[in-house]
């Protein structure tokens, strides 16, 4: 739930409709790779134990591998659930990108508010901190623009029409 590996994100051109290239990275660290054997193996032995015999025929996945043969399954079979958060943390330390306001340090006019943010990923699904971001962006607004929450919304409104 907190890996250690770290991907990167970089742009592949100057304009702004160019794709960026993704480095996910993933189980890079020894640790991650060594948290998911540990979880494997824990899955399998749950699978096989007696309390579930009545209910499974037999393991499928991964099956008896051990080793290095166990790590190219792990590495094979890991996908994302495209929760990818912390590209731009907010915070005061170096590597921050985003203040406590959702400013981009170093651009005026220009902040933030998505799963990017969070200085660590999250032990859980991203949907709920990321409406919590989005909730809290939308009250900074409110409160620089000087609107009512009433205004904000007809504003939001007119603009999806």
């Amino acid at each position: 739930m907190r890996p250690k590996s770290r991907g990167r994100i970089r742009l592949t051109g100057p304009n702004p409709d160019d794709p960026v290239q993704i480095e996910a990275n993933t189980l890079s660290h020894p640790d991650d790779l060594k948290a998911a054997i540990a979880c494997a193996e824990l899955c399998r032995e749950i699978g096989n134990s007696a309390a579930l015999r009545p209910f499974t025929k037999r393991e499928v996945m991964p099956g008896n591998l051990r080793g290095a043969a166990l790590e190219d399954f792990i590495r094979d079979a890991t996908a994302t659930y495209f929760h990818q958060t912390c590209t731009a943390k907010m915070g005061r330390d170096s590597m921050s990108v985003v203040d406590a306001q959702l400013k981009v340090y170093g651009i005026e006019n220009l902040r933030i508010a998505d799963g990017s943010i969070m200085p660590r990923v999250t032990t859980g699904n991203t949907m709920a901190p990321c409406i919590v971001i989005g909730e809290r962006a939308g009250e900074i607004l409110r409160t620089v623009h000087k609107l009512s929450a009433v205004e904000a919304y007809s504003d939001q409104r007119a603009a999806l029409r």
